[in-house]
């Protein structure tokens, strides 16, 4: 059986800004993701290893970004989300996590992240809670541990 839950009590329940694309928005989670490692800023270098983009595109979208009070960004500092941001970011965050285990337990695919990302910032929100729906178990070592504190991925924090 389906563990059922509020996503509104895991992250999924802040709405995606109309005006964050799907760029911006895997921008977002990277930061979040490298600075929840180890709760510090992370460095535009890092971020662009991270994401496989050259430097000077990083710091483009971390000043946009920015400009958008989705991040905080220090020159020579490094980047950290926002209270707002990093919400935004564990709703993408969430949102992900369903598709893979989804793909992993209902459909018996192994999706990859990316491709995860791109459904997941695609489909309505109402969609993805009835992707959830069908997700008796999530597919731990595919998700990102997000939620430091518990070491597991939005998923596995609502079964808990």
């Amino acid at each position: 059986m389906a563990t059922t839950h509020s996503s509104t009590d895991i992250g999924g329940g802040t709405p995606i800004p109309k005006s964050l694309n799907e760029t911006e928005g895997r921008y977002l989670l990277s930061i979040y993701w490298l600075s929840s490692r180890n709760d510090t800023r992370v460095r535009t270098g890092e971020l662009a290893a991270e994401l496989g983009i050259e430097p000077g595109s990083v710091t483009e979208m971390v000043t946009k970004l920015s400009a958008t009070d989705l991040v905080h960004h220090k020159k020579y500092d490094g980047v950290k989300t926002t209270a707002q941001g990093t919400a935004i970011a564990e709703s993408l965050a969430w949102r992900q996590c369903v598709v893979v285990s989804f793909f992993d337990r209902v459909l018996g695919y192994e999706i990859d992240g990316q491709t995860a990302y791109r459904i997941g910032f695609s489909l309505p929100f109402e969609a993805i809670e009835r992707l959830e729906r069908q997700v008796d178990s999530p597919r731990e070592d595919a998700c990102h541990r997000i939620r430091p504190e518990s070491g597991s991925c939005f998923v596995t924090a609502c079964a808990e």
